[in-house]
């Protein structure tokens, strides 16, 4: 699925690609392990909105490269608001990780940034319990 996203993105001309095209052919690359090919293309892309750079979080955090993910939201908020669903998206793939540490700094941030988001930080509780519980405590 991904080369073939990939193929199609790279027939259209470039004054069609907008948003939506980006999401989606990082989204494939994510799915499908792409890394160099998500990285090129991200870094190609001459505006980068909030969904764009959570798709290329969620790319880098399914590949538990979460170093490389957690920079790249750190430079996004250096001019913009924190956005949940970036770390909801680094946090599944801590989750996918099982790594027991990472998933408690992540979920502390979580709650210090948004603590009004009462039903996001309940899933993502679930998410470090699903941690807990694969680790066997």
């Amino acid at each position: 699925m991904g080369f073939e996203a990939i193929e199609l993105y790279r027939q259209m001309p470039n004054e069609l690609h907008d948003e939506v095209t980006h999401i989606c052919v990082l989204n494939a690359c994510s799915h499908s392990g792409l890394l160099d090919q998500a990285r090129n293309i991200f870094n190609e892309i001459p505006f980068k909105t909030e969904k764009i750079v959570t798709a290329m979080t969620d790319c880098l955090s399914r590949l538990f490269l979460f170093d490389e993910a957690e920079k790249l939201i750190d430079e996004y908020e250096k001019t913009n608001s924190p956005n949940f669903i970036m770390y909801m998206c680094l946090l599944s793939g801590v989750r996918n990780n099982r790594n027991k540490k990472l998933s408690e700094k992540i979920y502390n941030r979580m709650k210090s940034l948004f603590p009004d988001e009462k039903e996001g930080l309940t899933s993502s509780t679930m998410l470090v319990s699903n941690i807990y519980s694969s680790v066997g405590e």
